[in-house]
């Protein structure tokens, strides 16, 4: 085959396969921002450092200690974490983050698996949902876990946790009442904020408090 012809159909195969690629990192961000926005919310946050502990099979604290390390949400570790399954080094994902660089730009760069990671991301909510409703019907357990494991979401917060969109965050609390309401219990249209306002009794929110990093994100702290 002529090297021009071999050259075009090379072309056209790239070509055929961008918009399949393109369709898979978008799912793959869609999925994972739905994490990041249910966990806005201090109480709700609890059940998203569980869902993606377990997912990922990383221990809960040695979790938390990452994403402070590198300073990103809860969708963007579970990102970093795929990213790391297959090969990348965490010490040097920090560095890129510190560099400049956002987590989904240096996935795109090394050729991120896109279906394989929305794949995972759409287990991570399935179980995401599944622990909330747990967490409506048995809270124990997760009581428990908490003090087993010394996690408390004050201590598990960074700036980027609050660097979700307005919209988002408004789907997360849809997304976090009709399973409230699925639960048997009843609901309105916010976060179960009990054991937050509890918490802000004895100590302050430095996420809310504080905002998010970069002021030309559209964002807004979760609901009160």
């Amino acid at each position: 085959m002529p090297i021009l012809k071999r050259y075009s159909l090379f072309a056209v195969l790239v070509l055929i396969s961008l918009p399949a690629w393109s369709d898979d990192q978008q799912k793959a961000q869609k999925l994972l921002t739905k994490v990041s926005a249910m966990a806005t919310d201090l109480s709700a946050k609890r059940v998203v450092s569980m869902a993606v502990s377990d997912t990922l099979a990383v221990n809960r604290m040695d979790l938390v200690k990452q994403r402070a390390a590198m300073a990103i949400n809860y969708g963007d570790v579970f990102l970093a974490y795929e990213l790391v399954k297959n090969g990348a080094k965490p010490d040097d994902l920090t560095a890129q983050l510190k560099a400049g660089k956002n987590i989904w730009q240096i996935a795109s760069d090394q050729h991120a698996d896109w279906k394989q990671i929305a794949s995972d991301a759409k287990k991570l909510n399935s179980r995401l949902d599944d622990y909330l409703l747990k967490h409506f019907t048995r809270p124990a357990p997760e009581a428990e876990r908490d003090k087993s494991e010394r996690y408390d979401p004050l201590h598990d917060t960074v700036p980027a946790d609050v660097q979700v969109s307005k919209q988002d965050i408004e789907d997360a609390q849809k997304r976090f009442a009709f399973l409230h309401d699925h639960a048997g219990t009843t609901s309105d249209a916010t976060l179960d904020l009990s054991t937050e306002k509890a918490a802000r009794g004895a100590r302050s929110d430095p996420v809310r408090e504080g905002g998010p990093n970069n002021p030309d994100v559209n964002t807004r702290p979760g609901p009160r």
